[in-house]
């Protein structure tokens, strides 16, 4: 493809989106990774979009944009949930899980229904809600400052809490997937509280949908080491499955 026809796709996936990944571009490209970045800087230095590690952001209101927890609720809604339902096998009766706040979290959080004894820390309003008709689990919600249009907890309060539990596993959502520096986020205010949930664990679990392997962030949450496991969706393309495989993770895909 010429550089014309690729500088054409890469604004029209940013005008779209919003977003681009390297990782992406070259696959769908069908170029090598030096390409994509020098078309990149060329589109930067015309400041028709903004640089960001893995991938480009448009220079418009959109680039910074996050969509709200009912925007991103349905989207990939059967994904999510043959996420979840595969996230049960990982929880046994009398253990201590944390679950983060995200929609892919809160389906699990759905499907808790019939668990026994359990103790459940979370910091999403949503899940702490879904929990609340099981007389077998004891919710502790993470109290904190309120993400508007979000429903999750976060903050100081938030942070002294979770310095104060042990978990046996953590539940993390992410919105993006970086395989050079590890998963990532839009929120700064989200990044404490996240990497206190990986301290607070034994072991932590992403559940994630195929396109947050095709988008980029703003925040790196933690190494790709910290994760014991992924768990996606059969969507998600062969060679990004591949990536995590090669960096020593578990992946189960469903």
């Amino acid at each position: 493809m010429i550089r014309e026809q690729r500088i054409d796709y890469i604004l029209g996936e940013l005008k779209n989106k919003g977003v681009v990944s390297v990782s992406e571009l070259t696959r769908v490209l069908e170029t090598s990774r030096s390409t994509i970045h020098r078309d990149l800087d060329d589109l930067a230095a015309q400041n028709l979009l903004q640089c960001v590690r893995g991938g480009a952001v448009a220079v418009t209101p959109k680039a910074s944009f996050e969509p709200s927890f009912k925007a991103r609720k349905s989207r990939f809604l059967e994904e999510k949930q043959r996420i979840a339902r595969a996230a049960l096998q990982f929880i046994q009766d009398d253990e201590t899980i944390i679950l983060d706040s995200g929609t892919t979290v809160h389906e699990l959080a759905k499907l808790l229904s019939e668990a026994r004894n359990l103790y459940i820390a979370t910091n999403d309003l949503h899940s702490a809600m879904s929990l609340s008709d099981n007389p077998n689990i004891s919710v502790i919600v993470l109290g904190g400052i309120l993400r508007t249009s979000h429903f999750s907890l976060n903050g100081l309060f938030t942070e002294d809490i979770l310095r104060q539990i042990h978990a046996d596993t953590t539940f993390l959502s992410i919105d993006a997937m970086d395989f050079d520096v590890g998963p990532m986020n839009f929120s700064m205010e989200e990044i404490p509280t996240k990497r206190l949930m990986l301290q607070a664990s034994q072991r932590t679990i992403i559940l994630c949908d195929h396109s947050k392997f095709e988008s980029v962030a703003f925040v790196n949450i933690c190494p790709l080491t910290q994760v014991d496991m992924i768990i996606t969706g059969r969507e998600t393309a062969p060679e990004h499955l591949k990536r995590l495989e090669e960096a020593g993770i578990k992946v189960l895909t469903v």
